[in-house]
């Protein structure tokens, strides 16, 4: 296909779906514009040029242009008052601000919590020999997780489970829209409301830590700590625990790559950022053209949608050689699933060190475990959601006394 040829795309972009898309994703080729409903954008699937993409300065992340095409995540506006869904120079203050307190000393500290949550759950399921791993663990770890970095009361947190149980799995058609809209409400209601509670009474946390920056003279508004914890929560559950599922998903339907997880810790940073790359939360990423220019050769307008095709870039041969298969060794290993440029994603730390700990504890306590059903059966792009992750994943194991 040329670069100005056009090709249909079914769907109503109303919500971020990156299945309107998917006949479109995963071949690196020449960026290519293709037509949805009554306007056209952009594809970008060769790894040189999303990564361009991701750091031009002329391309915008915020989320008024997101408001103009209609789009916006079908759990609403999630990304209002934050670093991610602004440009500089609001998002440079933002990112400073926000960076003095989300420090990898305050993420290295979470390691033993989250051995602990892992190990806590594993022993609940050991005797059982069988479960869904994502009920029981892949979404349950970051959850948990983000509960204690934010601050979370122990008696809010039934909850919170609710309402992130929902925006993690809507459901179909209109009403999961409704559905993850309206839990995604009450969350950021309590986001609110547990800022103000810290502002009264500081603790050890990060919501704390957030009222408490300052760069001088400057600090974040309440607001923009609001946002900070919406954002957090986002990149810091949903992300994270879709994440874990591909990876166990991926590990279970690869036995030779999951037995080298478990015979050599050594492998696991490699091995996760491989995971990362190979079958990542997020398909596509999205830039809107803040004035007419040129991008690999391709003519863009003013405030057009460009879609950056994740898959494609981590399929490049000029980058990854034998892309389309899983080597756990692989180093290096630039992938792009963090982002690229100012907008990398700021608790990719954290992702990594929750898929360290996750892996090597599932595989270790159960040697046996596998999928219950056939890997054909795992449904992995939720419907209503914008990443992809299974919404189950039965499997069995030997019972353990």
């Amino acid at each position: 296909m040329s670069a100005t040829e056009t090709k249909p795309v079914p769907g109503t972009p109303r919500v971020i779906n990156p299945t309107l898309f998917a006949s479109e994703l995963g071949v690196p080729g020449p960026p290519r514009e293709v037509a949805i409903d009554d306007r056209t954008v952009w594809i970008f699937s060769r790894f040189e040029d999303v990564r361009a993409c991701l750091a031009h300065p002329r391309l915008s992340l915020a989320t008024r242009f997101a408001a103009d095409h209609g789009l916006e995540p079908p759990a609403g506006g999630l990304f209002a008052n934050t670093m991610l869904g602004s440009d500089p120079p609001d998002h440079t203050r933002l990112r400073k601000l926000v960076s003095g307190a989300f420090t990898m000393r305050r993420i290295e500290a979470l390691r033993p919590k989250v051995k602990q949550i892992t190990e806590d759950i594993l022993d609940r399921l050991a005797p059982l020999g069988q479960a869904d791993l994502v009920a029981t663990l892949t979404y349950p770890v970051p959850m948990q997780v983000i509960c204690e970095l934010l601050g979370v009361p122990i008696a809010d947190r039934d909850d919170f489970h609710e309402w992130t149980d929902i925006m993690f799995r809507p459901g179909e058609g209109p009403e999961g829209v409704a559905r993850a809209r309206a839990a995604s409400a009450k969350l950021a209601g309590y986001i609110t409301e547990l800022t103000e509670a810290k502002r009264r009474k500081p603790s050890d946390d990060l919501l704390t830590a957030l009222n408490e920056a300052y760069d001088g003279d400057d600090r974040l508004t309440f607001e923009e700590v609001v946002g900070t914890g919406r954002l957090l929560l986002h990149a810091g559950f949903d992300t994270t625990a879709s994440f874990l599922g591909n990876s166990v998903y991926k590990l279970l339907t690869h036995p030779a790559e999951r037995e080298a997880v478990r015979h050599d810790p050594a492998l696991l940073r490699t091995a996760v950022d491989e995971l990362l790359r190979l079958d990542g939360p997020s398909t596509v990423n999205m830039r809107f053209a803040k004035e007419d220019l040129d991008i690999a050769g391709a003519r863009i307008r003013k405030d057009q949608q460009i879609v950056l095709d994740l898959e494609g870039a981590h399929r490049d041969p000029a980058h990854f050689a034998a892309g389309a298969e899983i080597d756990l060794r692989r180093a290096p290993n630039p992938h792009l699933t963090f982002g690229h440029g100012i907008h990398h994603c700021i608790g990719s730390p954290l992702a990594r060190l929750e898929g360290q700990v996750v892996l090597v504890a599932l595989f270790n306590r159960f040697p046996d475990l596998r999928l219950a059903v056939p890997p054909q059966d795992i449904r992995r792009q939720r419907p209503n959601h914008p990443l992809r992750g299974p919404e189950r994943l039965p499997v069995v194991f030997t019972p353990q006394s």
